[in-house]
């Protein structure tokens, strides 16, 4: 490969298809990435490069916020190559490889986007012609992009020579196939095998034989498939069918009028008829929340969680990799392990989730996670004061029910903090998604004298209780949580006997104290306490100085909790009502914040070096890409690892710190681990990060008997091995068939574990493309301390 295309200095391949590669390069001129795709054909045609050149230049007039703006195009040794804006992210394709098919929200989420970029280039006279997943780029901000306009025509020209093709076989429209005609609709019925696509988690039309293919996308109408899970109703399927209806007179005639079909989907003018009315209004108001981008986000991420139990033999490798995910999710994570409050628990400084969760616990992590989600997903509108008020009090509620709890269910704190968390679902995400109408609702409030729920009532046709529960509903909570969210009667609290009771009183018992912290003026604190404590006497007997100490201790934690994730407690309105209650508990711990120990502040020194809790997250992120973050990582893991093994660990516990502090220093695609069977005398995976880590897993069994391939001799000679392209013709022989058919990286890293030279264990590390994995000399060697730690371990183990 040339190092230039054009003045073009090209970095890497970012990936290629069957007459295309597309490349990162540096534009020198301006000193910026771009994305370079060449073309290269069968037969060079210089009419042909000339007339999509042409093409390409005309499409290089779109600006549009979802479509990505072509730069430049030329030719190169014979090829056309255009370029593009470089949008650093993932494509559609991979997504779906990855995630599997999409909920409805999240699927319509993202083809809103497509059907507007599509839209802006059929109203400039611009059709697409080759619409498919690896052409739909969703960026680092989740916003969606839609490249390849390159090889668009223009509208008018309606028809082609009879035996041209554009496109991709399993996209095509019938009327392109049968008389090659591109318009709008040819490019609707695209987007259509698309958003069926991302629906069923496969194509609609799948294979390599071009007749069977056309046959099917010409003769037979496209149905969504009877299977399990599939959560399309009657009117989107209705939708789905419209578009792909293979007469093009039958079919949604242009995007424009294809998002308002989708909008009146998703956003009815009347609530849906129900048995129910209550139902009904719920209903309508979750449609008007999925037509947000980051609802279903956010509904995915909290119930992703939220079905890890522990039960799951893999819940804590489950957890770590949902976590891992998110960079900013695992930063704050990170500092809030690594605070002042929590160092409490012990075990030094924390550099990874797993042993966040072997210090903390399980539940403790899981919650914090659920929480931070929460900010994480709401902080683009975090600014407006009423929000950041009702995510504090929410958070409050939390950690009060955990401090009472500790009192009187010490075996239930965790699972008490995720339910009073959740008990005021509804009024949060009303204060996010229906800005107006809480506004509103607290005019009635305020005005008439009405509670809050009558208002909500009133404004919203159902109560924030009502909402949050089918909120919680929806996004698939397990029963103690929905049950904990329903209020109690007024009047004495009677003793609860079973666990999900005794949820549901710590969750009431907490919120309602939040409520007294933010109404009840100072003159009158003392007699609701009192109130208070005679309304859950049974249950809390500690009475009201129990109350106040409880209150007291949450008010420094979540003061704590405010400043990692960046809320100005004197700054917002329900801080400075907390100010207020206990103005002495929280100058106090302010200035123990404040102060420094050996120059530098508690929470600093609480944090490890190279953790990536150590630094702000926009800092953090802009280091991982460079040698000396990758360094203080492995090196603040390795610091973790010397201190669980003073301690009694078990060896998984111990060796899943190791492959997360790797998959996180060097952003690797995976990292695997695999054990001995002496019994079969082979070496089998056992579990890993990264996507699909653990199927991966499962696809490296093979034999420890001699094969002239690069694992055996990494293994029998116990040598560190970097293969940095397994397409280098140099290398293909040596690698074996079941990794071909199994996993095939384009670069992977293997490291034995030996003892007496018999290779008992092997870390192995790969990444997509060829080239992709680079290691310094010092990075090799925290590695390989990381990897002798793990020898260590599993002598220690033995």
């Amino acid at each position: 490969m040339s190092k230039h295309i054009g003045r073009f200095e090209i970095i890497r391949e970012l990936g290629r298809g069957a007459q295309s590669v597309v490349y990162l390069a540096q534009d020198p001129h301006l000193q910026r990435e771009v994305a370079i795709k060449t073309l290269h054909f069968s037969r060079h045609d210089p009419q042909q490069n000339q007339q999509l050149l042409s093409e390409a230049r005309t499409a290089s007039q779109l600006r549009h916020p979802n479509i990505v703006p072509i730069f430049e195009a030329g030719e190169a040794s014979g090829d056309p190559y255009l370029v593009f804006e470089y949008v650093p992210g993932q494509n559609l394709g991979e997504l779906l490889k990855r995630e599997g098919r999409l909920s409805p929200a999240k699927a319509l989420a993202i083809f809103g986007g497509v059907l507007d970029a599509i839209g802006h280039a059929h109203e400039s006279g611009i059709v697409h012609r080759d619409l498919k997943p690896s052409n739909i780029l969703i960026d680092d901000k989740g916003t969606v992009r839609i490249m390849d306009f390159g090889i668009a025509g223009r509208i008018e020209a309606q028809t082609e020579a009879p035996d041209a093709l554009s496109g991709t076989l399993c996209y095509m429209a019938p009327e392109y196939i049968g008389q090659r005609v591109s318009n709008e609709r040819s490019d609707i019925f695209s987007a259509g095998l698309v958003l069926y696509e991302m629906l069923v988690g496969a194509p609609a039309v799948a294979g390599t034989n071009r007749q069977t293919i056309f046959n099917r996308l010409t003769t037979e109408d496209i149905r969504l498939p009877a299977v399990a899970g599939l959560e399309v109703d009657a009117a989107l399927a209705s939708l789905l069918y419209r578009a792909l209806a293979r007469d093009p007179e039958q079919r949604i005639a242009s995007a424009r009028q294809f998002h308002e079909i989708l909008d009146d989907y998703l956003k009815p003018s009347a609530p849906s008829p129900s048995a129910d009315a209550t139902q009904g209004t719920i209903d309508f108001l979750l449609r008007r929340m999925r037509v947000k981008s980051d609802f279903p986000a956010l509904s995915d991420s909290v119930s992703t969680i939220n079905k890890i139990t522990r039960s799951d033999k893999e819940s804590i490798a489950a957890l770590s990799a949902s976590i891992l995910k998110d960079f900013s999710l695992t930063n704050k994570i990170l500092r809030l392990v690594n605070s002042v409050y929590y160092r409490q628990a012990g075990g030094g400084s924390i550099s990874t989730i797993s042993r966040a969760v072997l210090v903390l616990g399980f539940d403790a992590v899981r919650n914090m996670a659920v929480t931070v989600m929460l900010f994480e997903h709401m902080q683009d509108k975090v600014g407006t004061g009423n929000l950041k008020d009702e995510f504090l009090r929410a958070n409050l509620a939390a950690v009060l029910a955990k401090d009472i709890g500790e009192k009187n269910a010490p075996r239930e704190v965790e699972q008490a903090f995720i339910c009073a968390l959740f008990h005021g679902l509804g009024r949060l995400l009303c204060h996010y998604h229906f800005v107006e109408e809480s506004q509103e609702i607290r005019r009635l409030v305020e005005q008439k004298s009405v509670s809050e729920e009558v208002a909500a009532l009133q404004v919203l046709g159902v109560s924030f209780e009502d909402l949050g529960m089918g909120i919680a509903k929806s996004w698939g909570f397990p029963s103690l949580i929905f049950n904990a969210m329903r209020k109690l009667p007024a009047g004495k609290v009677r003793k609860a006997t079973t666990n999900e009771e005794r949820m549901r009183v710590l969750s009431s018992l907490a919120n309602e104290l939040c409520g007294m912290i933010s109404t009840v003026e100072s003159d009158q604190r003392q007699t609701e306490l009192r109130k208070m404590s005679a309304r859950f006497g049974e249950n809390f007997p500690q009475g009201e100085q129990g109350l106040r100490e409880a209150i007291d201790r949450s008010f420094v934690e979540i003061s704590q909790f405010a400043t990692i994730i960046g809320i100005n407690m004197k700054q917002s309105v329900f801080g400075k009502q907390m100010r207020a209650w206990g103005a002495k508990t929280l100058s106090g711990a302010e200035k123990d914040r404040e102060g420094s120990v050996g120059g530098e502040t508690i929470l600093a020194e609480g944090v490890p070096t190279g953790a990536l809790g150590a630094t702000s997250p926009e800092d953090a992120s802009a280091a991982t890409d460079g040698v000396v973050s990758s360094e203080a990582i492995l090196m603040a893991g390795i610091q973790d690892i010397s201190n669980t093994l003073v301690e009694e660990f078990k060896l998984n516990d111990l060796l899943r710190i190791i492959l997360e502090t790797m998959f996180r220093a060097k952003n690797f695609k995976r990292v695997i681990l695999c054990v001995r069977d002496p019994q079969n005398n082979r070496m089998v995976g056992r579990f890993g990060f990264g996507p699909d880590a653990i199927e991966v897993a499962q696809r490296f069994k093979f034999s420890l008997e001699f094969t002239p391939d690069i694992f055996h001799a990494a293994l029998s000679k116990n040598v560190d091995i970097l293969i940095s392209d397994t397409g280098d013709a140099k290398i293909t022989g040596r690698i074996p068939d079941w990794f071909r058919k199994g996993v095939n990286a384009g670069t992977f890293v293997i490291f034995p574990l030996s003892i007496k030279n018999v290779a008992v264990a092997m870390i192995y590390a790969d990444a997509d493309l060829a080239g992709e994995i680079v290691i310094s000399e010092r990075e090799l060697a925290l590695l390989r301390t990381l990897r002798n730690q793990a020898v260590l371990a599993i002598k220690q183990s033995s």
